[in-house]
């Protein structure tokens, strides 16, 4: 079974200056992010920019869903003892 994509044309500003970035996404991954940015009221571009930016930025991609750390008693006062040390530098 072959999967259907569809391209995905959109434009990325720098500076004042304004280029075409063309990207092959699945059909329906397109449809369903269309649809949570319409939800928010916003273009689907401007959240495909957002993450260009933040990447840009901080040289870091997320993958997947983020993990939640469990921040226990123990584990907060350790961190808590770092902080201090680190404060008083």
């Amino acid at each position: 079974m072959s999967i259907k994509h569809l391209a995905l044309t959109l434009l990325v500003r720098y500076n004042n200056h304004m280029t075409t970035l063309t990207i092959r996404i699945d059909e329906v991954l397109k449809g369903k992010a269309f649809k949570q940015a319409e939800k928010l009221g916003i273009p689907l571009t401007l959240i495909v920019k957002n993450a260009l930016r933040n990447f840009v930025a901080s040289g870091k991609v997320v993958i997947g869903e983020p993990e939640t750390i469990k921040v226990t008693p123990s584990i907060q006062k350790k961190m808590d003892k770092i902080g201090d040390l680190l404060s008083k530098k």
